[in-house]
């Protein structure tokens, strides 16, 4: 089996049972709902890394994939989505990740003491950090006061901002959270059910850069070695991923996030090359290199591009593989489209 089969499967379990789901939905029996889908969100989690919830809230049924900060499992999601077939496409709205006040926001609460609190009765401290389109956030509940472990308090209001954010904005714009037992007195607030609208409005004014997915969100790096090492990764001058997990493990020599995908029948790898020109103009050909094979991938649901790297000999171009054999198949053919001057050669992570 692949990542890519079993969402395949996934989808023709899901397929037999859609009906009964969409009518338990709609006549508000959610207890037999649950009991439909409990097999099915636990051969998802075994196969895909996450859980899955669904809704027909505003009379649309909706189907979301709660990955989780975890990026193999949010490209994971994000695939199982891609390959819905069209009849559940056009009558489901799917998240691949957890969307801002989701039904599941609006149902959460927290007991504290003998008290049940919900989103409401939770205030958002922000400000902006200098230099950086990000929040320091901090959030107050009238009962923090009463728990003693601070480290319980961060993990809630940590929970529950990202609960009322979604989890693209959550990752996107937020530096850090803590908590507060008492309010501030001078500084902006808003309720946490505002918070989305209230962050996406201060994005907006301020300019900064939006982002549809989690998936969109970079990172760069400039490894500290020498560059005159032309071996295979060690060359590496500039880095840029979707996935720094992957990469700090990789060149700290860490298995871990290689294992984890390899566990779910995938694989991360990377494509490289020979440096073609020798100057600044192998950054772009790299680049659009990489759209034109990210493009074609797509089209399979074989794999897609995570970032890449540009080296002193070589440059690179990392994947997450959801089918092996089906990669290596589409690269076989990609060959004979591409210059014939630029030879490239696949390696596994």
């Amino acid at each position: 089996m692949s990542t890519r089969e079993n969402a395949v499967k996934f989808w023709k379990s899901f397929e037999k049972v859609e009906r009964q789901i969409k009518e338990y939905l709609t006549q508000q029996k959610y207890e037999e709902c649950m009991e439909i889908i409990e097999e099915l969100d636990t051969a998802a989690y075994e196969d895909f890394g996450c859980h899955f919830f669904v809704d027909n809230a505003y009379s649309d049924f909706e189907l979301t994939w709660d990955t989780g900060p975890n990026k193999t499992v949010q490209y994971i999601a994000d695939l199982v989505c891609a390959m819905a077939p069209e009849s559940i496409s056009k009558s489901w709205i799917l998240n691949s990740s957890l969307p801002p006040l989701s039904q599941k926001a609006i149902q959460a609460q927290v007991q504290i003491k003998d008290q049940v609190y919900a989103l409401p009765d939770f205030l958002l401290f922000y400000e902006t950090v200098p230099g950086q389109e990000t929040w320091n956030c901090e959030i107050y509940c009238p009962g923090f006061s009463l728990i003693k472990n601070s480290e319980n308090k961060k993990e809630m209001g940590m929970y529950l901002l990202e609960l009322a954010l979604g989890q693209c904005a959550y990752e996107a714009y937020i530096s850090k959270v803590d908590f507060l037992d008492q309010p501030k007195k001078e500084s902006p607030f808003c309720n946490l059910v505002d918070a989305y609208e209230t962050l996406m409005e201060h994005v907006e004014k301020n300019q900064w850069k939006t982002y549809n997915t989690p998936l969109e969100i970079y990172s760069v790096y400039q490894p500290m070695q020498d560059f005159a090492h032309d071996s295979l990764r060690k060359d590496m001058k500039f880095i840029f991923t979707t996935h720094p997990l992957l990469i700090e493990e990789t060149i700290e020599g860490q298995t871990d996030v290689i294992k984890d995908l390899e566990a779910k029948e995938g694989e991360f790898g990377y494509l490289y090359y020979s440096n073609p020109f020798g100057s600044r103009e192998d950054a772009l050909f790299r680049q659009n290199l990489s759209s034109q094979l990210n493009e074609l991938m797509n089209k399979t649901h074989c794999a897609r591009v995570i970032g890449g790297a540009i080296g002193k000999s070589y440059s690179y171009i990392d994947w997450i593989v959801f089918d092996r054999n089906r990669f290596l198949k589409a690269l076989e053919q990609i060959k004979k489209q591409i210059d014939p001057k630029v030879e490239l050669h696949y390696q596994k992570f």
